[in-house]
Protein backbone atom coordinates (compact mmCIF):
# COMPACT_ATOMS: atom_id res chain seq x y z
CA UNK A 1 0.00 0.00 0.00
CA UNK A 2 1.17 3.43 0.87
CA UNK A 3 3.81 4.56 2.97
CA UNK A 4 3.23 5.78 6.62
CA UNK A 5 5.41 7.97 8.13
CA UNK A 6 5.89 8.75 11.71
CA UNK A 7 6.30 12.30 13.14
CA UNK A 8 8.73 14.40 11.66
CA UNK A 9 11.53 15.54 13.04
CA UNK A 10 11.74 18.52 10.39
CA UNK A 11 10.94 21.46 12.98
CA UNK A 12 10.00 24.46 9.40
CA UNK A 13 9.12 23.12 6.09
CA UNK A 14 10.98 24.89 3.74
CA UNK A 15 9.61 25.09 0.26
CA UNK A 16 13.15 25.31 -1.78
CA UNK A 17 13.71 22.10 0.27
CA UNK A 18 12.13 20.01 -2.31
CA UNK A 19 13.75 16.51 -1.67
CA UNK A 20 12.10 16.83 1.89
CA UNK A 21 8.44 17.70 0.70
CA UNK A 22 8.54 14.71 -2.35
CA UNK A 23 8.14 12.32 0.81
CA UNK A 24 4.66 13.90 1.62
CA UNK A 25 3.72 13.99 -1.74
CA UNK A 26 2.48 10.45 -3.46
CA UNK A 27 2.95 8.89 -6.39
CA UNK A 28 0.04 10.97 -8.07
CA UNK A 29 1.10 14.11 -6.91
CA UNK A 30 -1.39 14.57 -4.01
CA UNK A 31 -0.10 15.67 -0.59
CA UNK A 32 -0.35 12.89 1.70
CA UNK A 33 -3.06 12.84 4.66
CA UNK A 34 -2.50 14.12 8.53
CA UNK A 35 -3.07 10.38 9.18
CA UNK A 36 -0.52 9.00 7.15
CA UNK A 37 2.22 12.08 7.81
CA UNK A 38 1.92 11.76 11.24
CA UNK A 39 2.20 15.43 11.62
CA UNK A 40 0.16 17.84 14.03
CA UNK A 41 -2.40 20.29 12.02
CA UNK A 42 -0.48 23.10 11.83
CA UNK A 43 2.77 21.06 10.78
CA UNK A 44 0.14 19.56 7.69
CA UNK A 45 -0.91 23.32 7.06
CA UNK A 46 2.58 24.56 6.78
CA UNK A 47 3.55 21.33 4.47
CA UNK A 48 0.75 22.00 2.36
CA UNK A 49 1.34 25.86 2.29
CA UNK A 50 5.80 24.96 1.26
CA UNK A 51 4.45 22.10 -1.68
CA UNK A 52 2.48 24.48 -2.81
CA UNK A 53 4.59 27.12 -3.17
CA UNK A 54 7.24 24.84 -4.39
CA UNK A 55 4.50 23.78 -7.22
CA UNK A 56 4.43 27.33 -8.40
CA UNK A 57 8.55 27.78 -8.33
CA UNK A 58 8.14 24.65 -10.72
CA UNK A 59 10.56 22.94 -8.04
CA UNK A 60 7.99 19.88 -7.70
CA UNK A 61 5.34 18.94 -10.53
CA UNK A 62 1.25 19.53 -9.96
CA UNK A 63 0.91 15.93 -11.66
CA UNK A 64 2.93 12.94 -11.33
CA UNK A 65 4.63 12.16 -15.35
CA UNK A 66 2.39 8.41 -15.86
Amino acid sequence: MGKIFKRSDVAYFDYKDFKTLQRYVNVYGQIEARKKTGLTESQQRQLSRAIKRARHLALLPFVANN
